[in-house]
Parts: C-alpha cells; sequence; structure tokens
C-alpha cells in the first residue's frame, strides 16, 4: 500500500495509533502523519482552537448565538494547508480517505450525545464550481460520517473565499439561501476550514433563520 499523500510505501503496521492512538488503520505513511497538528483539547469552548481561551474572531460571532459551538480535527498548518489545496483544487478526491479515521473519531468525541435524528448540512458550492471541481469537499468530509447528509443550502454568490483577507471575509454579505423546506432537526454544518467563521455563520443564520434551533459545526481544520 502506498501513502495517499507522498505516494511512498506505507511501512506495514502504521495506524492512528502510533500516532494519535487511534487504531483503526490510514493509507498514509507515518511521515505524513506526523505533519498533522491535531487538536486535542480545545482551549476556546466556542470555535474549538486550542492556542488561546478565547479568539478575536469568537468574541465577534459570539453574542449573536448562532452556533453552539465549533469543533475541528486539525490546526490549519502550512502541511494541512498544502493536503487541502490538492484535496480541493487538483480534484485529489482519494485524500478524503486518509482523513477518515481521525474525522470520524474527533467528531465522536466532540458531540457524543447526538439524537438520531441529527443531519449534516455541507458547506455548498456554487453550481460553476461544482463542475469545475467535480466533487464538493465538504459534502465528501461530511459522507464519512455515521448521520443523513442533506442539501439544506444553496450558494447565491460564487465569490471566492480564499483570496479574502480577515475584514472582507467578516463584511461579506451571506452567500447562502435555504434551498428546500424540510422538518427542522439538530444539524451539523460541515467544511474543511473554519478560519474567521464567516463563511459557518453566515450557513447557521440562514438555518437559524428557518426554524433550525440547534446548529453547530465540525471542520477539518482550524
Amino acid at each position: 500500500m502506498y501513502c495517499l499523500i507522498c505516494h511512498n510505501q506505507i511501512e506495514a503496521g502504521v495506524t492512528w495509533t502510533s500516532i494519535f492512538t487511534f487504531k483503526e488503520h490510514v493509507p498514509l505513511c507515518q511521515k505524513c502523519t506526523s505533519e498533522f497538528q491535531p487538536i486535542h483539547s480545545p482551549t476556546c469552548p466556542y470555535c474549538g482552537r486550542d492556542d488561546v481561551p478565547q479568539c478575536f474572531d469568537c468574541r465577534y460571532w459570539k453574542p449573536e448565538h448562532l452556533l453552539t459551538k465549533n469543533r475541528a480535527v486539525f490546526r490549519y498548518n502550512h502541511f494541512l494547508k498544502e493536503v487541502i489545496y490538492r484535496f480541493k483544487y487538483r480534484g485529489d478526491y482519494q485524500l478524503v480517505e486518509g482523513f477518515g479515521p481521525l474525522f470520524r473519531a474527533r467528531f465522536k468525541e466532540a458531540f457524543d450525545s447526538l439524537p438520531k435524528t441529527t443531519r449534516l448540512v455541507p458547506i455548498p458550492l456554487s453550481e460553476a464550481r461544482l463542475k469545475a471541481r467535480a466533487f464538493n469537499q465538504a459534502e465528501a468530509l461530511a459522507k464519512l460520517l455515521p448521520f443523513e447528509t442533506v442539501e439544506l443550502l444553496r450558494r447565491t454568490s460564487g465569490e471566492k473565499q480564499a483570496k479574502k483577507n480577515r475584514r472582507a471575509r467578516l463584511a461579506m454579505e451571506n452567500p447562502f439561501e435555504l434551498s428546500r423546506v424540510d422538518e427542522p432537526s439538530p444539524v451539523i454544518i460541515i467544511d474543511d476550514i473554519y478560519t474567521t467563521g464567516a463563511t459557518i455563520h453566515h450557513a447557521a443564520r440562514v438555518l437559524k433563520e428557518n426554524g433550525y434551533d440547534e446548529v453547530a459545526s465540525f471542520t477539518l481544520g482550524r
């Protein structure tokens, strides 16, 4: 078996056990997995960061009560940034399999008592971007988890967020709207990265305004 990231052969017996204490086998080599920085114990109870007790972005968003919390698997370091770039922009869909074991384990830790009616809402792409990439990375991550994935949101603006600075992200208009009328239930928004929180909070606002009272979020990186 070969590593999904560096394509070198994987040594026999490499699992998350030797790296992050999880036993499920992963198609990644030890060198690549050691480059990830897992978030073990969040110090910010709202956004899930582990390097500050409460960040500036949380002071901006928390008073609106749009989310119960966000939790993430990894710090958004340079290595994760490069891997996600390949995943999103180069169409390397198989990389999602490497995230699977820890993504599922961290989700179970963060949301250990969810009702069976809980559903996962991936952040949507615009039609043009979905056509260009051939898949939605947030939906691919959501499908790693043992809950129903539903497309409750539609993107009304296709403007890229990746090149925006922090101020521009926080000032942007809400790019989402509800895509279907459904029976409200607890929902968890899924996305690849939580940066300023703007994208996730705009999505949460639409859901809250349409009767979804319990909204949290879960991301690969923070």
